[in-house]
């Protein structure tokens, strides 16, 4: 079976449906790793570039854009690196409306039993985190 990791120019043309000629062709490959023809490997940066792609060009609120990615990322079509923490950060940019990157940091901090390091006051909607303001 054929790896590929994909970029967030794929996963964009596959959500957006919006160009006659990559669209097609991203649907394609998103079939093939459905059908277990492919595996379609996706980083954390490959989300958080389709993130902040989705609410910069495309004007999708945050809450929104999580919700998408967390439903298209659920589904066994893709592999995800960091697959808990990544939809952890959906999860709170949905429930807090904050951005992935903060919701992505939180989740790493968490999950470590740390804290983060921030003048940031977002990360203050998380009951679960330890925060020290330096």
């Amino acid at each position: 079976m054929k790896r590929y990791h994909l970029d967030a120019n794929v996963l964009l043309r596959f959500l957006r449906n919006d160009d006659a000629e990559q669209s097609p062709a991203a649907k394609k490959l998103v079939e093939a790793g459905k059908t277990g023809q492919a595996l379609l490997s996706l980083s954390p940066v490959t989300v958080a570039e389709v993130f902040y792609a989705l609410r910069t060009a495309y004007r999708m609120p945050r809450q929104d854009a999580a919700k998408l990615l967390s439903t298209l990322l659920r589904s066994s079509t893709f592999e995800l690196e960091h697959e808990g923490r990544v939809l952890d950060a959906l999860q709170r940019v949905e429930r807090c409306n904050v951005d992935f990157g903060d919701g992505y940091l939180a989740a790493t901090a968490v999950e470590a039993a740390e804290a983060v390091a921030s003048f940031d006051q977002d990360f203050k909607k998380f009951s679960d985190l330890s925060i020290h303001v330096p």
